[in-house]
């Protein structure tokens, strides 16, 4: 296939945006062919692919508002208008270059990457790769205002609150109407996509993101703390969605009831400045320790001295610091709403529902197992995510996906 590309790329950037690296490496490994479309100073995938001769990038840069934006992006009130300006004329310079580039090279598809397609191009099938459904991080700060007021105080919960009620507005939602077949990590977001946002679900895949398994696999390490104790990692952003509460708040009851539990929490503090207190208003502060940033190459070795990570998450597609443990042998548990429920071996816990009761309980659970010796052998997390996570598996799934879209919706879609 031709392939249009753009959205988020880069191996530093997240582990989305690797996903998205390793992804369009491995198009390129089965023989695709890719234009890549985006402007320096946002996505230059270019590091990342390296050189192959399938590969094009196509830089596409609104010189004037970037250069504009850059310079006043900090002053209050212009700086916003500034990033708006640059975000609608980039998106319209990005959709024309993409027009134009069809005319000549004739793409089978155009694929966007972590977004939702910005526009369309006539003739020209546009799929688009979700992060997630959207507006999941303004409801959990509408379900979670009371608790945002008391740790970030009244002002910043509100601002919080009106931005979120925005959000999920008509003027805040995504546009749904540029996109003929959807993809997201699971099927938590397609639920959330079909009963919310009435899409139908024929037009929605549900595809696993791939995860480096060379540099997520199992180190040996010294554990740091008595061996008896449970060890237990947190790793992502401290935003409401991630329920950090509800991990503090199970934490503190399975110590209360006696476990012997150690806590890491690894993880900057998000878009909302304050809703780290949590972590200062543990009532067991010498059980936990706080790393607000770890280099991605160490994150391998991290996993591997706990026993077990947790995320509570609502509402997560797919969270990758979960499949990353599994690839390094650690067992997991996951939320009520956390959508690797859908990638879950025996070891692991998927929580029934947001109690931190029912997260003591499996803590407890866990711990048990330890003691009996049967975390030692890692090989069913390793073999699960071997088979659900390697890149030429998931690649392979891609482009079939790409494929059946294309006769189902595509063929239609060029004849209009």
């Amino acid at each position: 296939m031709k392939l249009a590309i753009t959205g988020f790329v880069s191996e530093r950037a997240g582990s989305i945006a690797s996903a998205h690296a390793l992804l369009v490496r491995q198009l390129l490994e089965e023989g695709h062919k890719i234009d890549f479309f985006s402007k320096m100073t946002f996505v230059d995938p270019r590091p990342s692919i390296g050189e192959h001769d399938g590969f094009q990038f196509i830089d596409v840069t609104n010189t004037g508002p970037d250069r504009f934006r850059r310079n006043v992006q900090h002053v209050p009130g212009l700086g916003f208008a500034a990033i708006r300006f640059d975000v609608f004329t980039y998106n319209r310079l990005l959709v024309r270059a993409i027009a134009r580039a069809h005319l000549k090279r004739r793409y089978d598809i155009c694929l966007w990457l972590g977004e939702f397609a910005r526009g369309r191009v006539p003739g020209l099938l546009n799929v688009s790769y979700l992060q997630g459904a959207p507006g999941s991080d303004a409801r959990s700060v509408l379900d979670r205002a009371a608790e945002i007021q008391n740790l970030a105080g009244l002002v910043v919960a509100l601002r919080w609150y009106l931005l979120a009620r925005l959000r999920l507005s008509r003027f805040g939602l995504p546009p749904f109407q540029h996109s003929d077949h959807w993809i997201v990590g699971s099927s938590v977001s397609r639920e959330t996509m079909c009963n919310t946002y009435r899409i139908p679900e024929d037009r929605i895949s549900i595809l696993a993101y791939p995860i480096d398994l060379q540099l997520f696999q199992h180190i040996e390490v010294s554990p740091q703390r008595a061996i008896d104790a449970l060890r237990a990692l947190w790793l992502g952003r401290i935003i409401p969605r991630k329920r950090l509460d509800l991990f503090l708040d199970g934490a503190a009851l399975a110590i209360e009831g006696g476990l012997d539990l150690h806590l890491t929490i690894a993880g900057g503090i998000g878009f909302m400045p304050g809703y780290e207190k949590l972590i200062s208003n543990f009532p067991y502060p010498g059980r936990l320790v706080w790393k607000q940033s770890v280099p991605r190459e160490d994150v391998p070795r991290l996993i591997s001295e706990h026993d077990v990570l947790v995320q509570p998450s609502d509402e997560e597609d797919f969270g990758h610091s979960v499949a990353e443990a599994q690839a390094c042998g650690l067992p997991v548990i996951v939320g009520n709403t956390n959508g690797n429920r859908d990638y879950l071996c025996a070891r692991d816990i998927h929580l029934g529902d947001d109690k931190p009761s029912t997260l003591a309980e499996a803590l407890r659970t866990v711990a048990k197992r330890k003691a009996e010796g049967r975390l030692r052998d890692i090989n069913e997390s390793r073999e699960l995510a071997k088979k659900l996570f390697d890149i030429k598996s998931v690649g392979i799934r891609l482009t079939e996906v790409l494929e059946a879209a294309a006769l189902k919706v595509g063929i239609s879609t060029i004849q209009q």
